[in-house]
């Protein structure tokens, strides 16, 4: 894997925020802050068809400061808010939809967002929140942990709920075409590739996460899907009767097509080597499913706390805390599906 950018890459180290870069000649990578230590930034796209429109990947975290910045990069490119035509989000976290209501707002943009991630967006709270906490009732957490556990993940975590819940203009399906015509802007690729954008389902992450692949530039937006450096949390959307790690697992494999694509995430820095790090990925949870099969090949009554005790953690098990605890205790469940 090798990183493409040097500004990114450099700030990803410095935890700090790159400029407004040119990615292509119709594509800019514009990083916006996030109030969070641990991840700071969070990367939003501006592609520019052949008649001047303007389609956003991912708004961003909604702030008035973030707004400021896409304003001046609308400026920087030659545009303006006026021109922008579309907003499309990877997924539903509010770091990646956030400003959606500002574009909507401010921009003639349609909004459009993938079927499943609406369906999740459109579920209702109470029930949900009634599932997440008979889920955990089932992990058999001791009752000194449980308080940090509690589900309001608060206003400033990436994956909490906005305020009112996005309504999509254009709901997203495997294989969609997002009709963008970027003509000659393309790079004049040849081989008959096509110069729009194509939507890739890529669940795991949540339900419905997608990748967009732009195969005239040979660039593929991941939005959380693939990072460079981060391992992705799994099923932090509306739950579902698939496993997210198998679900993640397969689409993992479902961008092996991209391989040789230069890859866009959504936090971090661009690079090269998608095949390299897919497979980093996908080894990071095949192993944890391994340990759980080992666990429970000693202990086959074990509870989820016992056996997320007992897996190789990134951060370390005694570090795991809220809403990162609860999510490796959920992952840990999904590992033990998989071993059974």
């Amino acid at each position: 894997m090798k990183a493409t950018s040097t500004a990114l890459f450099e700030a990803e180290g410095a935890g700090t925020l790159a400029p407004l870069e040119q990615v292509r000649q119709n594509v800019w990578a514009l990083p916006l802050a996030m109030p969070m230590k641990y991840l700071p930034v969070v990367l939003s796209y501006l592609v520019v068809d052949v008649a001047g429109g303007v389609h956003v990947i991912d708004p961003g975290w909604d702030s008035d400061e973030n707004w400021q910045r896409v304003l001046h990069a609308l400026e920087h490119i030659g545009s303006s808010p006026a021109h922008v035509v579309s907003a499309t989000m990877t997924h539903l976290h509010r770091d990646h939809i956030g400003m959606a209501a500002r574009y909507r707002a401010e921009t003639p943009a349609r909004l459009q967002i993938s079927r499943a991630d609406q369906l999740a967006l459109n579920a209702d709270p109470q029930a949900a929140l009634q599932a997440a906490r008979a889920q955990i009732d089932s992990w058999g957490v001791p009752d000194d942990r449980r308080a940090e556990l509690d589900l309001d993940f608060g206003a400033e975590a990436e994956s909490a709920p906005v305020e009112a819940p996005l309504q999509a203009d254009v709901l997203l399906d495997d294989g969609d075409d997002l009709g963008i015509d970027l003509g000659a802007h393309s790079g004049g690729r040849s081989g008959g590739e096509s110069t729009g954008i194509r939507v890739v389902l890529t669940p795991g992450h949540t339900s419905g996460s997608v990748c967009l692949a732009l195969p005239g530039e040979k660039v593929l937006f991941t939005g959380d899907h693939v990072l460079p450096t981060i391992f992705s949390g799994l099923g932090l959307g509306a739950q579902t009767p698939s496993n997210p790690v198998s679900d993640y697992l397969e689409s993992l494999e479902a961008v092996a097509v991209y391989d040789d694509y230069e890859v866009l995430p959504g936090h971090g820095y661009r690079f090269t080597g998608l095949a390299d790090r897919r497979a980093e990925l996908a080894e990071h949870h095949l192993r944890r499913s391994r340990e759980a099969a080992e666990v429970l090949a000693d202990d086959p009554s074990a509870s989820v706390w016992s056996v997320a005790s007992q897996l190789h953690w990134t951060a370390g098990w005694q570090h795991l805390q809220g809403p990162m605890l609860r999510s490796a205790l959920a992952q840990t469940s999904w590992h033990m599906q998989r071993a059974r």
